[in-house]
């Protein structure tokens, strides 16, 4: 299950990734594109993808900073609020050269979020317009090294009593301890899960339901979904 990556497999992952997108952007209605996100309440499934275009674009443009904020992802969208998903999606598709030479050029260089981001908003769209699909983990798992790490900075600034962190995929299995001291409970989950949850696409309720010890303060990097999420896995 151990993958070697290197810029070339990142490119060909996000590449993939990116034609899964678009085989359902085009084939969605104009009501389906306006269906508003639970996962991200505030836009659209076409907001999705014109968020998803507009980073594309801004890395094309050198247009970083404020890079991964909200104001930087909302203006995004914004500039796109009156295209039509086909033509966002035309967009996206004539960035394909520069962002694919972009990511073979630098790779592993690249920030982790910026492929975590690309693979969380994949799963938004499937679960706004609940299209069950098997999930691609590979951009999911170059990234869990570093949202592990980035759990464990938020344990050790909670100061809460220790737990152990085991996420599952296939025949791997990684284990962390968060927080300090000798762990009282074991949190498990899949990879899936770990990315949905630390990325938000969980409740509160859902969270703490997966054990005591189960700090949704902790595990999310961003805040808390406002509504129960449930992804439409096969």
């Amino acid at each position: 299950m151990e993958i070697e990556f290197d810029n070339t497999a990142l490119q060909q992952a996000f590449s993939e990734l990116r034609a899964r997108c678009m085989a359902v952007g085009r084939s969605i209605t104009e009501e389906q594109a306006a269906v508003m996100s639970p996962s991200c309440p505030e836009w659209s499934v076409k907001d999705l993808f014109a968020h998803m275009v507009g980073v594309a674009v801004d890395i094309i443009d050198g247009n970083v900073d404020g890079a991964a904020t909200v104001p930087w992802a909302d203006a995004q969208v914004e500039r796109r609020r009156n295209d039509s998903l086909a033509t966002i999606l035309d967009e996206w598709e004539g960035t394909t050269d520069e962002i694919d030479a972009f990511i073979t050029s630098m790779g592993t260089q690249i920030p982790a979020p910026f492929f975590i981001d690309a693979w969380t908003h994949e799963w938004d769209v499937l679960q706004a317009l609940g299209q069950s699909a098997e999930p691609d983990l590979t951009l999911a798992r170059y990234g869990r090294d570093a949202i592990v790490l980035r759990v464990q900075q938020k344990a050790a600034e909670a100061g809460n009593e220790a737990v152990r962190l085991v996420v599952e995929d296939g025949n791997q299995t990684t284990e962390a301890t968060l927080g300090d001291g000798e762990p009282f409970e074991t949190i498990a989950m899949s990879l899936f899960e770990f990315m949905r949850v630390t990325m938000g696409r969980r409740s509160r309720s859902q969270i703490e339901a997966l054990g005591p010890g189960a700090d949704p303060d902790v595990l999310v990097i961003w805040t808390p979904s406002e509504h129960d999420i449930a992804d439409p896995l096969p």
